[in-house]
């Protein structure tokens, strides 16, 4: 906590952990729970990309042909919903702050966008 006057604070970043990293031949040792971490948020990631195309594809669809169904329009925006709910879920791990917030709807236009994540990219 920062103190700036009389008022304090509250950061998300309050909170420091220290952990030893094991090196296995020079490299870092990823725990599996970590790896596991990694592959669920990969995971729901490609779930919400695919949910996304498929609701869109159907919306475009509903939107010029009045005979097409309304039930699977409804069926994957839900879907969507479900997909979008767990990556936010993986992303902020809980936390409901503003700043995560914001953090996560970039996140979500760079995934929807299509462009690299990464910052040495």
């Amino acid at each position: 906590m920062k103190k700036t006057g009389d008022e304090t604070v509250d950061s998300m970043f309050d909170e420091i952990e220290l952990k030893t990293v094991q090196m296995v031949n020079g490299m870092p040792l990823i725990s599996d729970e970590v790896q596991a971490a990694e592959l669920d948020f990969a995971e729901a990631c490609e779930d919400f990309i695919m949910a996304e195309r498929k609701f869109n594809k159907i919306e475009a669809t509903v939107r010029l042909d009045s005979s097409a169904s309304v039930c699977e329009w409804w069926d994957c925006l839900e879907r969507r919903y479900e997909c979008e709910k767990r990556v936010w879920q993986l992303f902020t791990a809980g936390d409901r702050s503003p700043q995560s917030g914001k953090m996560y709807l970039q996140f979500r236009q760079t995934l929807l966008s299509g462009k690299s994540t990464r910052a040495d990219a």
